[in-house]
């Protein structure tokens, strides 16, 4: 079983053009991505969120500032989807339009829990304020 140290929770990484942070609020825990996600750094990513899951019962993975999300990205998004299964932790995606249109093509029978958007600032494309 993997166990992380504890002095590692919150702490920023950086990742081959991405960033991951975490936030902590009791058993809850929000895992925030920004930047690009490839096959440089996906793995990461997974490994990133498994450590942030010490103690939660309940996960929220944030992409919405994501501007690249190739389909390692996808890859890792079901690999997180087992390790919070194995771990007993109920989990949601909330993303923006870059993940939203790879999920359109790779998801469609919708085995992720893709958060629904709260608003159209949701679906705003990062950096140049276009629509879905």
């Amino acid at each position: 079983m993997f166990r992380p140290d504890p002095q590692a929770l919150d702490r920023r990484e950086h990742h081959h053009r991405a960033q991951f942070s975490a936030s902590h609020h009791a058993s809850r825990v929000v895992v925030t991505v920004e930047g690009e996600v490839d096959a440089a750094n996906s793995r990461a990513m997974v490994t990133y969120v498994e450590a942030q899951l010490v103690g939660a019962s309940h996960l929220l993975v944030d992409l919405r500032l994501v501007d690249f999300f190739g389909t390692a990205g996808f890859a890792a998004l079901h690999n997180i989807n087992v390790v919070c299964i194995r771990n007993n932790v109920t989990w949601q995606l909330r993303c923006g339009r870059q993940v939203r249109r790879l999920l359109a093509v790779c998801n469609p029978d919708a085995s992720l829990p893709l958060e629904e958007p709260q608003s159209l600032l949701d679906d705003v494309q990062a950096g140049d304020g276009a629509l879905v």
